[in-house]
């Protein structure tokens, strides 16, 4: 039996060319910074869980900063609402911020519903809830306290 070739296509370029595009998207991709949560190197902070519903905090070093982020996941398909709160006080100052979302999830899956970023310094205290509601009401409350 004979391999046929189906299709044959090549390009002749400059070995000079072909190594100075190699290093510029090398360059381009070592600077580049995600800012998402789901590409940072996160931590659970917080974890609880009703039914098939379960909630999350998890923290990520982003810079200076820290992100905070509010995860939702289920066995089974559900939607509903999530609030995210967020209260700090400290030598960096004082924050209070509150978010509210709905939320859908297809069976098995996970989705990353809520995002603070907040700078810390040593001294700060913060304490984060994260409650998940689905439409059958049963919540999910995970609570987090963090000490700098």
């Amino acid at each position: 039996m004979r391999n046929r070739m189906i299709c044959n296509i090549s390009i002749k370029l400059p070995m000079w060319r072909a190594a100075t595009a190699i290093v510029a998207l090398g360059a381009f991709l070592a600077f580049q910074r995600s800012s998402f949560a789901e590409d940072q190197d996160m931590s659970v902070i917080a974890r609880a869980s009703s039914g098939s519903l379960a909630c999350e905090i998890r923290k990520a070093a982003v810079g200076d900063a820290v992100q905070l982020t509010g995860v939702v996941s289920s066995s089974v398909a559900l939607s509903g609402q999530v609030r995210f709160v967020l209260m700090k006080s400290g030598p960096s100052g004082n924050s209070n911020i509150s978010q509210g979302n709905a939320f859908e999830l297809a069976a098995g899956a996970e989705d990353h519903v809520s995002h603070v970023t907040i700078n810390l310094q040593h001294g700060d205290h913060a304490v984060v809830e994260f409650v998940a509601t689905p439409k059958d009401g049963v919540a999910c409350h995970a609570t987090a306290n963090l000490e700098f």
